[in-house]
């Protein structure tokens, strides 16, 4: 009779520390509701009153293009799980460019095993009006590389790296339907989009 009272309580101590958890939990998030509100209506005051000038800042995106390193912003994916890791807006329609008539998405290849940064084939060179790579687009179409068992990953900076240790056996690419967009805004060959402020830290 003791053991069953003494594994009753401990239960419900369990299932108060769950509650009390899940009140803090709710909490925080009223909080962060509220603050989120507040910079909202904020806005919303400023642009009524007549403003109409101002920035906006975006976290920006380590990638790396021909060997070397450059760098996006993201807005859109079309996939739920990705919008809700990176924060950005969920656009499921943005799958429909994988089959636009002539080709609206490029490839971005995304390392599942290793650590490093997305690698991009295009970039608007120069970034700005007078880009002149016609490959280059923000659309991107997710594709994932995987280092298979029994290889030492390494570095990849470039698509020609990616397709060699793919046809090495080394990788396993996957192409997905996730389509992502991901405006290019500074490589070292395309320079850095007009207007656009950097600012880098470590």
């Amino acid at each position: 009779m003791v053991k069953v009272v003494t594994s009753t309580f401990k239960q419900i101590l369990r299932v108060a520390g769950f509650a009390s958890m899940m009140a803090l939990v709710a909490l925080v998030s009223t909080q962060r509701s509220a603050q989120a509100q507040s910079t909202d209506n904020e806005i919303q005051r400023q642009l009524l009153a007549g403003a109409s000038k101002g920035t906006a800042t975006f976290p920006i995106v380590f990638c790396w293009y021909k060997g070397q390193p450059a760098l996006y912003i993201q807005t859109d994916a079309s996939d739920p799980g990705v919008a809700a890791q990176q924060k950005v807006n969920l656009v499921p329609r943005l799958a429909n460019a994988i089959n636009a008539p002539g080709g609206a998405v490029d490839d971005i290849y995304h390392v599942t095993n290793f650590q490093q940064g997305n690698v991009i084939p295009s970039a608007p060179l120069p970034a700005g009006p007078n880009n002149s790579d016609p490959n280059y687009t923000p659309m991107w179409q997710l594709s994932t590389v995987t280092w298979n068992t029994g290889t030492t990953p390494r570095l990849l900076k470039s698509e020609e790296d990616v397709l060699a240790a793919r046809d090495n056996g080394e990788v396993t690419l996957t192409k997905t339907n996730i389509v992502l967009n991901c405006p290019v805004i500074f490589t070292p060959q395309g320079g850095k989009l007009p207007l656009v402020k950097i600012h880098l830290s470590n």
